[in-house]
């Protein structure tokens, strides 16, 4: 990653980063489990994109091209067709005939938006933003990127939280003063 280029250009790589990592997955047998393992990195990638995408690009579309509204809301319908595909692939094994299914899809649509964006989106954007706008957003988009989770939305995370409730057998008093006190139960 370059931190002399604009926010287009990183976004481009990213989506150049993704379409490598899809022709590797084309790449391995049906049901082997790199394919997950590599599923898993195209999902971290790709919810850390469009993370950057939705807080620093789409503001600037939106208030800047004159059917902005529209194109963001066409955008956003795209990341959340995207997400539900991530959300579906996430707890199917590589061996099942599903997960190939999934994935298809999954090509199909992050192939067809980032062939969309690159082609209208992007030159319409560097059209009405200065390049030391779009650098500063880069920036922006390279932090949200590095602070995202990866992890598609209303997803649950992969462990639940720790249990910090005291148990019940103590008396009121005492399970009051041990949820207040940090660390716990003594």
């Amino acid at each position: 990653m370059h931190h002399d280029e604009d926010l287009l250009e990183q976004l481009t790589t990213d989506h150049r980063s993704v379409l490598v990592r899809f022709s590797e997955l084309s790449g391995i047998p049906s049901g082997d489990p790199q394919r997950k393992d590599l599923t898993d990195l195209v999902t971290d990638r790709l919810v850390r994109h469009t993370r950057a995408e939705e807080q620093h690009l789409y503001p600037l579309v939106r208030d800047r091209l004159a059917d902005g509204p529209a194109v963001v809301e066409r955008e956003l319908a795209d990341h959340r067709a995207v997400e539900a595909l991530l959300a579906e692939l996430r707890p199917t094994h590589a061996t099942s005939p599903r997960f190939d299914r999934l994935v298809a899809r999954l090509v199909e649509e992050v192939t067809r938006h980032a062939g969309d964006e690159e082609a209208r989106l992007f030159p319409a954007v560097r059209a009405v933003a200065s390049e030391a706008e779009l650098r500063e957003l880069a920036a922006r988009a390279r932090e949200t990127k590095e602070s995202s989770t990866g992890r598609p939305r209303h997803q649950p995370p992969t462990e639940r939280p720790a249990d910090r409730l005291p148990p019940p057998e103590r008396t009121v008093v005492e399970r009051m003063r041990d949820f207040l006190t940090p660390g716990g139960p003594h």
